[in-house]
């Protein structure tokens, strides 16, 4: 996603923990394709709400930098039981350093950063899998899917889905991990 290109998605996903990364990636193999590697660094920043009277930290958003590219995120996160269930808008920049600046002249605030490094898997319907080793917190296998059209979304259908490839790699629903990196690295919500 380069330049002015926006999009709005519903993100579904779900994370467990891994003890056992190569018997995970061996089944992952098994029922998804190969995708390549996962580099990525995440920047989370708060922008304070100009309207008093709405209670929040701030506005949040995601700034990534993967090899070639650098997106900004921002979402709504729900959850429906273990499973995460975002809308988020997502758009490109060619210039983190200009937007960083630009966010700094709303007197925005870098929160924290998050980096993970490790392979991806894609599957049938939209599918994608990450091994990922996330700094300072361990081993995750993280999956989710992207739906363009939340209206015609069969939520029930997409976490059976998600969690079928769970446990398809050994793990159940005690591996799954409820809790946001950003509450696991000690940080306020994203």
């Amino acid at each position: 996603m380069r330049g002015g290109r926006t999009t709005a998605m519903l993100e579904i996903e779900l994370k467990a923990r891994v003890e056992y990364p190569e018997l995970v990636e061996g089944m992952l193999g098994a029922v998804l394709a190969y995708a390549g590697e996962v580099d990525k660094r995440d920047e989370y920043w708060s922008v304070p709400l100009v309207d008093p009277s709405i209670p929040s930290s701030g506005f949040r958003l995601r700034i990534r930098t993967e090899p070639g590219r650098t997106t900004v995120t921002f979402k709504e996160k729900t959850y429906d039981g273990l499973i995460e269930v975002n809308h988020e808008v997502e758009f490109g920049i060619l210039d983190p350093g200009a937007f960083k600046l630009f966010l700094g002249k709303m007197s925005g605030k870098l929160v924290y950063g998050k980096s993970k490094k490790g392979k991806m898997w894609k599957g049938e319907g939209g599918i994608l899998a990450e091994l990922v080793s996330v700094e300072n917190l361990g081993l995750f296998l993280e999956v989710e899917t992207l739906c363009e059209d939340s209206k015609n979304v069969d939520l029930d259908s997409i976490k059976a889905r998600l969690m079928q490839i769970v446990e398809q790699c050994g793990l159940d629903e005690s591996d799954l991990e409820p809790l946001p990196y950003s509450q696991l690295l000690g940080m306020s919500g994203y």
